[in-house]
């Protein structure tokens, strides 16, 4: 999959700027340590906003040396070479990098020098690599779209229920969504987001990529992302969560598709992360890359979509486990000779999106899973093929691909998590993947299916409310199978899992069989093949609750 922005399209014009003056080449140092920084994790506000702390806060992560910036001093240092420094990350704990051969050998000197990332460099290795110093530039890829009547977004979302958390007062109000794509051209005049701009909900814009400041200059695939999400044009456009505030960030270049974006992607996932963002939407996916970069050195296998390997996906574990809820498209290599999902969306704690058609179905462009290491993906799903989408001209459009409906799946996790801030961003992916409408039989295609957002709050009530008791909770957990024969399993409710359990197995006399007191899993299997057939009972002790199962072995 060469096209890194999750489109399928059916033709494309591209035009570039193509002088560019001499340039070092870039790398992403990394550094031994975070040795005499001037920070301390007691004191988070001086290096995160508040917004930042509280998620973490409700969530309950706790605030690591991981979370403190980079050494001033090193920083400094490498300057004083004469290298420039494009940005610092603090979650690898290390520079992007500008420096020439003389240059790079004098950092590796350095006392706090561990090494570089891929141990090559990641852009202008024999000249300097188009699109990353743009200033003026007007690049975007078109895309031939059908145009349709103004009045069918609300079918996409239909699917999914939005329309009962919206007629709730849950709209996005207060919440925080950035959006890392290719570039927003015209969302600062579309009509469609008029009321997002005079409600001054646009917080924090940058450019990642051109470092000119202006994200709405080059290309628009992040404008029909985002209008899937933000769009407010009443009998026109409705998104998913429209009274949301938005980060909008360019981490992809239009210019050509390089490991570079995987680190533009993690400066802006950290940038994100800083602002307090409750949710991150990436229609963005990395497997090979062009030109000079299209060799093994570089390009991903699938046995890289492992969830931990590439620079984008260890980005994106790090962005879930600050509490961050990562929403990504799972690509459009469902007809392709590469067929799976890309990096990041192999990242297990990623609600990985694939594309489904209006009955539900499998759209064929989607890719599937597993990832490299067997985890199931995608997630779940929500249109893909035919979606509506806002475009340039302030209308609507016909969009294809997983670049779309993945942004209406982390709409809906925004009002869903609105209307229950007491759950964590895993919390919000366990209950939407069980609204599905696959849940009783997910796979490797759709995963769970569409999400129900009436299901979804149901299932929140039941098993995250405040007021909700283990007792309560005991009654979701199942057996199976029954009657049984080598085995037989509990599945146990997302809110027990970490808790303590006992767990007894009894004859139908009541001698005891089983006896085990362990942390519970999401799963508790109780090995059978040697009981006699007859009647047995399960039961499951927590705290001072309990609950008896009966099955039958054959």
């Amino acid at each position: 999959m060469r096209k890194t922005i999750l489109l399928a399209t059916f033709s494309f014009l591209l035009v570039r700027v193509t002088a560019f003056a001499q340039s070092s080449p870039r790398y992403l140092v990394l550094f031994k340590d975070k040795g005499n920084t001037t920070f301390s994790v007691d004191k988070p506000t001086e290096f995160l906003s508040q917004r930042s702390v509280d998620r973490r806060n409700k969530q309950n992560i706790a605030i690591t040396t991981n979370d403190l910036p980079v050494n001033p001093g090193y920083l400094f240092a490498i300057r004083q070479i004469g290298a420039q420094v494009i940005y610092p990350t603090r979650w690898f704990n290390g520079a992007l990098v500008e420096a020439s051969d003389a240059q790079l050998t004098q950092i590796k000197a350095l006392p706090f020098y561990k090494g570089i990332e891929l141990n090559l460099p990641v852009a202008n290795i024999t000249s300097k690599s188009p699109g990353i110093a743009r200033t003026a530039a007007t690049n975007r890829k078109l895309e031939t779209v059908e145009e349709v009547d103004y009045g069918q977004m609300n079918r996409q979302l239909a699917l999914m229920e939005v329309a009962d958390l919206h007629k709730k007062g849950f709209r996005g109000e207060n919440m925080l969504i950035a959006v890392l794509d290719n570039g927003f051209s015209q969302a600062d005049e579309v009509a469609y987001f008029k009321q997002l701009r005079d409600d001054k909900r646009i917080v924090d814009t940058h450019d990642f990529v051109a470092r000119d400041g202006n994200v709405y200059n080059d290309g628009f695939h992040g404008l029909n992302v985002m209008s899937t999400i933000a769009a407010y044009l009443p009998g026109n456009l409705v998104g998913s969560a429209f009274k949301a505030s938005f980060a909008m960030y360019v981490t992809e270049n239009n210019a050509g598709e390089s490991p570079y974006e995987e680190i533009t992607w993690l400066m802006a996932a950290e940038r994100a992360d800083s602002l307090g963002a409750d949710v991150i939407n990436s229609s963005l996916g990395y497997t090979t890359f062009d030109d000079e970069y299209d060799s093994p050195a570089y390009n991903h296998t699938y046995k890289d979509m492992d969830g931990k390997t590439t620079i984008v996906s260890r980005a994106a574990r790090y962005a879930t486990r600050k509490g961050i809820l990562v929403v990504n498209s799972a690509g459009n290599d469902g007809n392709n000779s590469w067929q799976y999902v890309g990096a990041p969306a192999d990242v297990d704690s990623v609600l990985t999106v694939g594309a489904s058609n209006y009955d539900r179905s499998y759209s064929s462009l989607s890719s599937i899973g597993p990832n490299a290491a067997g985890i199931q993906k995608p997630d779940v799903a929500a249109v893909g093929a035919g979606t509506i989408i806002g475009d340039l001209a302030g209308g609507a459009s016909s969009g294809y691909g997983t670049s779309f409906s993945a942004p209406q799946i982390a709409g809906l996790a925004a009002v869903l998590w609105q209307a229950f801030p007491q759950l964590t961003a895993q919390q919000v992916i366990y209950v939407l993947k069980k609204s599905g409408h696959m849940s009783n039989s997910p796979n490797n295609m759709l995963g769970y299916g569409v999400p129900n957002a009436v299901k979804a709050q149901e299932i929140a009530k039941n098993e995250f409310s405040p007021l909700g008791t283990e007792n309560a909770l005991l009654s979701s957990v199942t057996l199976s199978p029954n009657p049984a024969q080598n085995e037989v399993t509990l599945a146990i409710p997302h809110t027990l899992v970490g808790k303590t359990g006992h767990v007894s197995l009894y004859a139908a006399n009541g001698a005891s069989l089983y006896d085990a007191t362990a942390r519970l899993g999401a799963k508790h299997v109780i090995a059978t093949a040697q009981l006699a057939s007859g009647l047995y009972l399960v039961r499951l002790q927590v705290d001072s609750y309990e609950r008896t199962l009966k099955f039958i072995k054959r």
